[in-house]
């Protein structure tokens, strides 16, 4: 799944908007703000989907019982989206 900016901001919004009504103590109502902020972060950020291409150079040997090998060229780049 993409990243989708405004799917965050309404998260973040929707956080702002409890604190209009706040229930508790000044820090009760700061440490649920904190903590909605921090599930709509993770949210999103875990909603990314990254792809690695196929391509990553390696140098093999040994038996096909046991084999060790190498990388011998830096990864392709990833694709974040």
């Amino acid at each position: 799944m993409p990243l989708v900016v405004s799917a965050l901001a309404a998260q973040i919004l929707g956080a702002f908007q409890k604190m209009t009504e706040p229930v508790g103590s000044m820090e009760q109502a700061q440490a649920q703000l904190a903590q909605d902020l921090a599930t709509a972060i993770d949210e999103y950020i875990k909603s990314a989907k990254i792809v690695i291409p196929p391509g990553q150079p390696v140098a093999t040997a040994g038996s096909p019982a046991s084999h060790a090998g190498a990388t011998v060229a830096p990864s392709p780049d990833a694709e974040i989206s």
